[in-house]
């Protein structure tokens, strides 16, 4: 798995670490964490360097009842010591002020401050509130966490050691998006040196200063984020391909030659001496690109539908006896619309996924499928698969393929040969998820209902993923954290949240650029929560809400910048360099923003006249 890696890391380097699923990485951290011993070659940490890794087991026994604050806290175990010390020196010098205690009050007291002991409940409360939870979550004991919420803690508790080596593996699952930003920007400021593995681009562009790439055993650096990485490499292959290609053309003319002279007696001596020359010649291969080959996802022409595939009509639902986690939400999806649904974990997008594939019923309200609809539902946790199959049973008994056409439709996904044969109950995470994906291609749905779809596929099976979705003809309802993905196919950003849909009629970042100017406006608006007016089909319900939202934005979007134009023309503004350069970038980067919105609004406005509205 691996043979002959070496790697330096420098202090306060974050290095993202990337690789196929299988290339090794996890045994790589595990490795450097001290966990496991390698078989040739040493690791070493000069001036004993603290290592620290998150531990994947789940709090249970006597661990488990402790409770959050405690665990998290705990990560400050030598300053909560010098604390109680400074407590105990305050009883003793109200009773004996002598200069001794004193001096050595002093002197403690400024190593607690100077190693930040008046802050680390802040800091604590800050990581666990970064990482999705709340102030009542303090006091619960760990063993009421979900396996997810206690990979959160696990990690925060990690992060705040602040060991000198921070070894990750994939952080960012289970985190929603506000969290996702939280970490990128903890890690950014952090001092450690960290090495993160994750299959998250978005991520690794935020965070890392170089790419680690693992591939047949050996390590190669790249400098610069993921983007310049997967630029560079391309640029790597293309120049080792053009090498190749030279080479392969003067070892043939080479041969050639020698062929036909070698039997000459004027030129025999010139054909040895051309042997010798190519004897000599390295032999440049070719990139290896059959060996990194990506599954073939294609999923083809979608049969039409009505144009409404999907409606929710005051919908609420509440898992047993808690509080309804949807509460009277409207949603209609036309034909072709790509939708991303996104919110804080727990916010119910899970849910709100099962009620559109009919897995639940409303308590409240309707869902409805639209003309000629035929959905196809993958669920975060892949439950639809059945374990005691094998991959081949499994396949031929959900499509009805026969048994040449369910292993060509299988190779396409990677598993080739004997691997047909393995039982499904097996398989890793990625596999099953592209054994999942494999049966979605063989069908003939129109409306895809996707849970998480990239949980667990490394990065070329995303890249598939994302090409295959934005291509599709169908209509796609996905809930996702991928940020790239989202960037990639959404045309729609539904947002969950308090119960209640929110509406941004266009792509993640338009998505991202409104949220900005809601957080930057006091009481600004938000996209509107998408109802149906009475007397409205349901197309022109979908245009009139598509337009109060694009208004809206319109609105606020003006306001933010009518306040940055009067900023700018006040002259104390530019004897600020950074804050002026931060107001005219701001300034025009609205300005871009507010072009868009208007064109989006006039397009709009012709859909909605002869729509009749």
């Amino acid at each position: 798995m691996l043979s002959g890696a070496s790697l330096a890391i420098e202090a306060g380097e974050k290095v993202g670490l990337v690789g196929r699923n299988g290339a090794g990485k996890t045994t790589l951290l595990e490795i450097l964490a001290g966990r496991l011993r390698p078989d040739e070659g040493s690791v070493e940490y000069p001036g004993g360097a603290r290592v620290g890794m998150t531990d994947q087991s789940l709090y249970a026994g006597e661990r488990g009842r402790s409770t959050l604050e405690e665990e998290i806290t705990s990560a400050f175990a030598p300053l909560m010591r010098r604390e109680s010390e400074l407590r105990e020196l305050e009883e003793r010098i109200s009773g004996d002020p002598s200069g001794e205690l004193l001096e050595r009050y002093g002197r403690l007291q400024g190593e607690f401050e100077r190693d930040g002991g008046y802050s680390y409940r802040a800091r604590a409360a800050s990581a666990i509130s970064g990482l999705g939870f709340d102030p009542e979550d303090w006091r619960r004991p760990l063993a009421s966490f979900s396996g997810g919420e206690q990979s959160r803690i696990a990690l925060a508790r990690l992060l705040l050691e602040e060991p000198d080596l921070l070894l990750l593996d994939e952080p960012t699952n289970h985190l929603d998006l506000k969290a996702m930003e939280w970490l990128e920007g903890f890690l950014k400021g952090l001092r450690s040196a960290v090495l993160v593995v994750s299959h998250d681009r978005h991520f690794l562009d935020a965070v890392a200063d170089s790419i680690l790439e693992l591939e047949d055993g050996r390590l190669e650096r790249y400098p610069g984020n993921y983007t310049r990485y997967a630029a560079e490499k391309a640029a790597r292959e293309e120049r080792l391909a053009r090498k190749a290609k030279a080479n392969a053309e003067r070892r043939a003319q080479l041969e050639r030659f020698i062929e036909r002279n070698r039997a000459k007696a004027r030129k025999a001596s010139q054909a040895k001496s051309k042997q010798k020359l190519l004897e000599r010649m390295e032999k440049v291969e070719p990139p290896r690109r059959k060996a990194r080959r990506g599954m073939r996802l294609e999923l083809g022409g979608a049969s039409r539908t009505g144009r409404v595939v999907l409606e929710m009509e005051d919908v609420a639902y509440a898992h047993g006896d808690g509080e309804a986690v949807i509460s009277g939400a409207d949603l209609v999806i036309e034909r072709g619309e790509k939708v991303a649904l996104v919110g804080p974990n727990g916010a119910g997008k899970s849910t709100l996924m099962r009620l559109a594939a009919g897995q639940l019923s409303p308590q409240r309200g309707s869902v409805n499928l639209g003309h000629n609809v035929r959905p196809a539902y993958q669920d975060q946790q892949l439950t639809g698969l059945d374990d005691g199959k094998t991959l081949l049973r499994e396949t031929m008994d959900k499509t009805g393929l026969d048994p040449d056409e369910a292993r060509d439709l299988l190779g396409a996904f990677l598993f080739s040969g004997d691997d047909v044969f393995k039982k499904v109950g097996s398989l890793s995470g990625g596999e099953r998820s592209r054994l999942a994906l494999a049966e979605i291609v063989a069908g003939e749905a129109n409306l895809l209902l996707l849970d998480e779809p990239t949980n667990n596929l490394d990065i070329p099976s995303r890249e598939a993923l994302e090409e295959a979705l934005a291509g599709y003809g169908g209509t796609v309802l996905l809930i996702s954290h991928d940020r790239y993905l989202l960037r990639r196919v959404a045309t729609r950003i539904i947002e969950l949240e308090g119960g209640g849909l929110r509406d941004y009629p266009g792509g993640y970042d338009y998505y991202r650029s409104h949220r900005r100017v809601e957080a930057r406006e006091p009481g600004g608006r938000r996209g509107r929560r998408s109802r149906i007016q009475p007397g409205q089909s349901p197309q022109q319900s979908v245009l009139a809400a598509r337009l109060v939202a694009v208004e809206g934005e319109i609105e606020a979007v003006e306001r933010r910048i009518n306040r940055l134009e009067k900023e700018l023309a006040t002259a104390d503004l530019y004897a600020d360099g950074r804050r002026s350069r931060e107001v005219v970038l701001e300034h025009r980067e609205l300005k871009g923003v507010l072009e868009r919105l208007y064109a989006d609004w006039g397009e709009l406005l012709e859909e909605a006249e002869e729509a009749g509205l």
